[in-house]
């Protein structure tokens, strides 16, 4: 009887280990596929951010400036003697 006994704790705990093994190898599967994934997302922001960069340097060109204001605003530049500047005044205090 004591070796039934035995064997059969035996093999309980060995179930409990199999389990446990189990167990722990899912959870690390797991993370480590919550972890590509969280790759991948670092990654496709890096890229929409670059992406963004290259956007707004094209938008800060002077040639796309001048093109958005004569076409979308219909803005058209000034005549060369349209503007005058103010002599400049002689301050006391040099």
């Amino acid at each position: 009887m004591t070796n039934v006994s035995g064997f059969l704790v035996a093999i309980a705990v060995a179930a409990a280990l199999a389990l446990f093994y189990l167990s722990q190898s899912s959870h690390v599967a797991a993370t480590g596929y919550e972890i590509d994934n969280l790759q991948t997302k670092l990654a496709q922001a890096r890229a929409q951010q670059q992406q963004l960069i290259w956007e707004i340097g094209r938008a800060r060109s002077p040639s796309q400036i001048e093109a958005r204001a004569r076409q979308e605003l219909r803005l058209v530049p000034l005549a060369p003697g349209a503007v005058r500047f103010a002599p400049r005044s002689i301050d006391s205090t040099d």
